[in-house]
């Protein structure tokens, strides 16, 4: 569709992007560029109103990349496309004609404009922005672009360069596989203002090629390709090439054989090569190449054979704006859940369980959007990630909703799960602080505390007894309840051992802190608890070596806090 060849021109000025490149940006949409592609593929007798599920399906995702989409339907038909209309009429419509211009019974595209109308209905029913264009749907798409209303137009048709278009997003892809699904969808951007600014390639010169080499309203020029024409286009600028095209029906063609072949001028060439061209001031050659003259008077003498040449009825299509936009609204009204169940029960034959599935992410997604509330979020179930994008599982308080499912559809069905929806963690957290700082609460992990170093062997920890207990041999304490204390101090396994050991001898217990004797250098029973006797071995290796082994040994009292240090 459009103009041909176009496409292969400008595909050096083509850039694949994501689709998530385009949130934020508001695009008008050809709507019957995407029903076309439908009803080519679609098989009735398996889908019937393919192009009503094409259309929302494309439409959901564009609304869930936070794009704003406008649509925009066909208005009146020009009488130059009717013989495009018939053509594709025979796909559409398997093989039904249009009714014949000018006849009483001629409406345009009836029935094609009953198929928008249905679109129409069901853009809506979504809360979506439609307008119908006094012509063509790419020529208002163009100038909502032109205009700046828009930064963009979605269309396969390059026609919409030729009404001054200056972005075309073409080839638009939601596939599940290959790149496309990689990335989250693809499209392809054309700016024509990239190739106007490298090889000078404008809207002029695209309504040029069209008169050329054919568009949806004429067959072109016999024997004139894209090749020829870009290469005359090299040597014409913007501005003058459509005069010049005029110029060539207006003025005689010249006989090639009394013109010079590289200059256009008049004079043999090798009159030319020899002395030069006294209009190109030259004294030998002249100062255009060969092949651009020859190019120029072959294209011109196969177009002037054209009875409609230079095809001004084209160029007035093209050039003349017939909608004035001074103001587009592109504000998503609130989507009705109900209206879309019933529409698509009656259209798509689909299950109202299946409807509202399909369609309560984008309700939810509208109150996230529009900052309103026409039900809750009960809860934030857990942490999604789709495709990069962080995101909620979310659980909606919609049982006003659900009751529009009969209750047969809804047997075995986890209402929860049926009532959740996957959102960006941004727009949550920006519509529900609260929910977001309790779920995000509930999902700390307690601080583990690292375990203390036990702290260092200290005689103060082990004796830390009651000193009001201790007394001199006349006082009437219970000494056993004493060593009892000293015991569970937590002293080493030895040292309570010998303590123990001690407690039962009977004798001793009475005199705890009194020597058994009057030898200055005895032991009380609670000094001996603090000391350990240990044997020192002699100094026996020179005697191994000779064979003589002794068995003496020295000993020596160790107290308890030079033990503990070594602990």
């Amino acid at each position: 569709m459009g103009i041909k060849d176009l496409w292969t021109i400008l595909t050096p000025f083509c850039e694949r992007k994501p689709l998530y490149e385009l949130q934020g940006k508001n695009v008008a949409v050809d709507l019957s560029g995407w029903v076309c592609q439908a009803q080519c593929i679609a098989d009735y007798q398996v889908q019937p109103r393919m192009y009503l599920r094409n259309l929302y399906f494309r439409t959901c995702y564009l609304l869930l990349q936070e794009v704003n989409p406008v649509f925009v339907l066909e208005g009146k038909t020009p009488t130059l496309k009717y013989k495009t209309i018939a053509a594709r009429n025979a796909i559409q419509f398997k093989g039904a004609k249009p009714r014949a211009p000018g006849s009483s019974l001629e409406k345009g595209r009836t029935r094609f404009n009953h198929v928008l109308k249905q679109c129409e209905e069901m853009l809506k029913i979504m809360g979506l922005t439609c307008i119908t264009g006094k012509g063509e749907a790419e020529a208002m798409c163009a100038y909502l672009n032109e205009a700046g209303l828009v930064d963009g137009c979605v269309s396969q048709d390059s026609d919409c360069f030729a009404y001054g278009a200056n972005v075309v997003y073409r080839n638009f892809s939601i596939s599940q596989q290959g790149v496309a699904a990689a990335s989250g969808g693809s499209i392809d951007v054309y700016d024509i203002r990239l190739a106007t600014k490298t090889i000078g390639f404008g809207r002029n010169k695209v309504i040029s090629l069209a008169i050329l080499c054919g568009s949806d309203y004429n067959e072109g020029v016999y024997g004139v390709g894209k090749d020829s024409a870009m290469k005359w286009f090299a040597n014409v600028t913007e501005d003058e090439i459509l005069e010049r095209l005029r110029l060539w029906k207006k003025l005689p063609c010249p006989d090639p054989k009394k013109i010079c072949s590289r200059c256009g001028h008049d004079g043999p060439t090798a009159s030319h090569s020899k002395n030069g061209c006294r209009l190109c001031k030259t004294n030998k050659s002249c100062n255009v190449s060969e092949n651009s003259i020859k190019n120029e008077i072959a294209i011109r003498s196969k177009a002037i054979q054209c009875e409609d040449f230079p095809y001004e009825d084209i160029v007035d299509e093209f050039l003349r704006r017939k909608d004035n936009v001074d103001k587009l609204d592109v504000k998503w009204s609130q989507p009705d859940m109900k209206k879309f169940i019933q529409f698509t029960t009656k259209f798509l034959q689909w299950e109202e369980l299946y409807s509202f599935e399909k369609f309560l992410p984008i309700l939810t997604r509208w109150i996230l959007l529009k900052n309103v509330v026409i039900f809750q979020p009960q809860s934030i179930k857990k942490r999604r990630n789709i495709k990069g994008v962080g995101s909620f599982e979310i659980n909606w308080d919609c049982d006003n909703l659900v009751k529009l499912i009969p209750k047969e559809q809804l047997e075995g069905v986890d209402l929860i799960k049926l009532c959740s929806t996957i959102e960006p963690d941004v727009l949550v957290a920006r519509r529900f602080p609260n929910m977001v700082e309790e779920f995000e609460t509930s999902k700390k992990k307690p601080v583990k505390r690292k375990a203390k170093k036990p702290a260092a062997n200290t005689l103060d920890k082990y004796l830390n007894l009651d000193a009001s207990c201790f007394g001199d041999e006349d006082d009437e304490c219970d000494l056993s309840l004493i060593v009892d204390g000293i015991i569970s101090k937590g002293l080493p396994e030895v040292v309570k051992e010998k303590l123990k050991e001690m407690k039962e001898d009977k004798e001793r217990v009475d005199s705890f802190f009194v020597a058994p004797s009057d030898d200055a250098a005895a032991e009380d029973l609670f000094e001996a608890s603090f000391n350990f006797i240990t044997d020192v071995g002699g100094d026996d290796d020179d005697d191994d070596k000779d064979g003589d082994s002794d068995d003496s040994f020295d000993e020596r009292y160790v107290p308890l806090l030079e033990r503990l240090k070594k602990n």
